[in-house]
């Protein structure tokens, strides 16, 4: 059987160095007690390689809400440079043509060019205008997306019947009334989809 050690060494109290006090003054703590303190307590905190800090700042970049606001207008400015094209397409075929004056709010004595690119311009500012209307909603509201849908579908509404009250030919307010819905309604459904991307998480039943 093994001897039970004894002498000034025995309990730990001894010398320094060994299981007694360190040359420091300090207790040295029970070896039962450091074995559950934390790891953290007894290592610092190393700082993160230097091969990720790159990665780190890109992706802290990325959730910026600047970053999101930039890919909002971002795909804004191409919805309404589309919707700009289309537009100035549709009203210069259908009066090359047809001969009807679309749109029915501009002059109608104007070229198909003229008209095309008056109808154009206006397609893409209330393009811009939506994109706006997106971002600001975003930020503010509770439900960005359920709230966009209900104003950009006024809107569209709006749009499409004021057409019909301007007056003129019966071919031109139609279609103009129609080309309009058209229109908005695609701008709505881009950027309704583009605000349920990149805005907050929708919540169940958000539409």
């Amino acid at each position: 059987m093994a001897e039970t050690p004894s002498g000034p060494f025995a309990g730990g109290g001894g010398g320094p160095g060994r299981g007694g006090t360190p040359r420091g003054g300090r207790p040295r703590p029970h070896p039962v007690a450091r074995s559950f303190r934390c790891r953290h307590a007894v290592r610092p905190a190393l700082p993160p390689p230097s091969r990720y800090s790159d990665f780190l700042v890109m992706h802290e970049a990325a959730d910026h809400p600047d970053a999101a606001a930039r890919r909002l207008w971002l795909i804004g400015l191409g919805a309404a440079f589309v919707a700009g094209v289309l537009a100035f397409g549709s009203a210069y075929v259908i009066r090359v043509v047809s001969g009807v004056p679309v749109p029915a709010f501009v002059d109608r004595t104007l070229t198909p060019g003229g008209a095309g690119i008056a109808y154009g311009i206006c397609s893409a500012a209330v393009t811009l205008q939506l994109t706006a209307l997106a971002q600001i909603l975003i930020a503010t509201a509770d439900r960005p997306v359920r709230a966009f849908l209900w104003t950009g579908g006024f809107l569209v509404v709006l749009v499409t019947v004021l057409p019909l009250l301007v007056g003129g030919p019966v071919e031109a307010t139609t279609a103009t009334a129609l080309l309009n819905l058209g229109g908005g309604a695609a701008d709505v459904a881009v950027l309704a989809a583009a605000a349920s991307v990149l805005g907050p998480p929708p919540r169940f039943f958000d539409l």
